[in-house]
């Protein structure tokens, strides 16, 4: 079995090429040919464990993330990744930034699906750690000539655009207000974990694309009834429509207020593999919610551990019995 470390899975792959095997992981879906479990949450006294896995039959290859939530410690993930056809343990990898750039990837797969194509203005909520990976992610679906960034701390935005400058090819705009950061855009991407919806749906201007991305908890929630409203008259879409019903406080509560109903949403796949478009028009808004999903860290993990092997990376570690037949 291989292992991977952080600085190793780091160097190995860039944002573009993981929006496009996050795009390729969603064409698989639409095929039918990437089985997926949605996130399952153990909780316990101190903290909880959570476990998403799934498979891409069509390259040979499933995989299980796991990774555990403690208040006041943090959070850490690992990764396993197993042949389909032969059940080897190929590689275990230490995957929080694994974790970062595929939740960053699947909003520019989504981007890149739905958005408009003359899009050049963006709006970023949420300025952590995970926002860095939308921002380059964004930047790799489209080419955006601008991106608003707000947040509700002033020097937690100043801080952002300093950080995030040099990073992306795109001007960083620091904005005072949530209607400021909507205003002139083509798309507008979340990534908090507000409990609360973070902008006026009724702020958006035709033609938006809404990427809600951090609202994967039911008692969360990014984005108000109008927005839904807005774009149940488009195109809504999400990773995983059985995850979504269990996880996706945006959708859950959208739902329940009658902003929008189930069968309005479709799962990305559907668009990915051409069975439908992204959008009907220019000046229709729609709206991609990401949840995360593991069919995505199997397609980055499959191929960080083909480039591993391939250019001598990792560490081997034996593993016993894997291979013993049952007598």
């Amino acid at each position: 079995m291989l292992y991977l470390g952080e600085e190793e899975v780091k160097n190995l792959i860039k944002m573009p090429e993981v929006v496009d095997l996050v795009g390729e992981a969603f064409r698989a879906q639409g095929a039918g040919l990437a089985p997926n479990q949605p996130r399952r949450r153990l909780h316990m006294p101190k903290g909880a464990l959570q476990v998403m896995y799934g498979g891409l039959s069509d390259q040979g290859y499933f995989g299980l993330k796991a990774y555990t939530t403690f208040p006041g410690i943090g959070v850490r993930f690992i990764f396993l990744l197993w042949n389909s056809e032969t059940a080897e343990l190929l590689a275990l990898m230490e995957a929080n930034i694994l974790g970062q750039i595929r939740t960053g990837a699947a909003s520019g797969a989504g981007a890149r699906l739905m958005a408009r194509e003359d899009a050049r203005v963006a709006g970023l909520f949420g300025t952590g750690w995970q926002a860095r990976s939308q921002l380059e992610a964004l930047c790799c679906a489209r080419p955006l000539e601008r991106v608003n960034i707000y947040s509700r701390s002033p020097e937690k935005r100043e801080k952002f655009v300093d950080r995030m400058k040099g990073a992306v090819p795109a001007e960083l705009v620091v904005v005072e207000t949530p209607a400021e950061a909507v205003k002139g855009c083509q798309i507008v991407c979340t990534m908090t974990t507000a409990k609360d919806p973070v902008f006026d749906g009724s702020d958006l201007e035709p033609g938006t694309t809404v990427i809600p991305a951090g609202s994967n908890r039911v008692t969360n929630r990014e984005v108000d009834d109008e927005t839904f409203r807005r774009a149940a008259e488009g195109r809504i879409a999400t990773d995983d429509l059985k995850g979504a019903k269990i996880e996706s406080g945006d959708l859950v509560r959208a739902v329940s207020a009658g902003a929008v109903t189930w069968g309005r949403v479709v799962e990305i796949g559907q668009i990915a593999a051409g069975k439908m478009p992204g959008r009907g028009s220019a000046d229709e808004i729609n709206m991609f919610l990401s949840q995360g999903v593991a069919i995505e860290d199997v397609a980055i993990g499959a191929e960080l551990y083909k480039r591993a092997k391939a250019q001598g990376v990792g560490q081997d570690l034996p593993v016993e019995g894997t291979f013993k037949k049952a007598t």
